[in-house]
């Protein structure tokens, strides 16, 4: 039996091709599901007038994502990411972050239309590909700054320790006293 598909069927053929199937598999599967059409001169004569419709709206649609493609690749994303100490990161940037940071510019995009190859875990300059149309992907480029806490936190580590000092002695001082008042309680609880 020689049907018109109306939809794409990946090993089948494409929307408007005339192929050959058995006549069960027309009836119980492409028929019900609305994918493909009995081959009449009616059916073509429909099908091709909405292929046309079809071919129209993708060309509308592909401008429209070249139009947006082009806007897309003058966008620049800074981030700065929290490394801790052994360089280990405080959390990663997505391509969630990377779609509000494209929100926050105005861009309004779906979020499962950036794909980052993995999340950026370190400083530097990375690339994501945006989708925006079956033929239209754009690079975006995006740089992340390094914020090292550790040496933030080494400066007020050394203001913590001259106030201990200037409080009650050193350090050694007070570990020692401490050490004292644990065997004397430990003494007592024996008795």
């Amino acid at each position: 039996m020689e049907v018109i598909l109306k939809e794409d069927l990946p090993g089948l053929g494409f929307v408007g091709d005339r192929v050959k199937v058995k006549r069960g598999y027309a009836r119980n599967f492409l028929f019900p599901r609305g994918i493909a059409l009995e081959a009449s001169s009616k059916n073509a004569r429909m099908l091709e007038h909405r292929l046309r419709e079809i071919n129209a709206k993708k060309a509308r649609l592909k401008a429209a994502a070249e139009e947006l493609a082009a806007k897309l690749s003058q966008a620049e994303l800074n981030f700065t990411l929290k490394i801790g100490e052994k360089g280990k990161s405080f959390g990663s940037i997505s391509a969630r972050d990377i779609h509000q940071g494209l929100l926050d510019q105005g861009f309004e995009l779906d979020r499962h239309q950036i794909k980052l190859p993995e999340p950026i875990k370190s400083g530097g300059e990375f690339e994501a590909t945006v989708h925006l149309h079956s033929e239209v992907q754009v690079p975006l480029t995006i740089k992340v700054a390094v914020d090292d806490i550790t040496s933030k936190k080494a400066d007020s580590g050394q203001k913590g320790k001259k106030a201990k000092n200037e409080r009650g002695g050193s350090s050694a001082e007070q570990t020692a006293a401490e050490g004292a008042v644990v065997e004397e309680q430990s003494n007592e609880v024996e008795s």
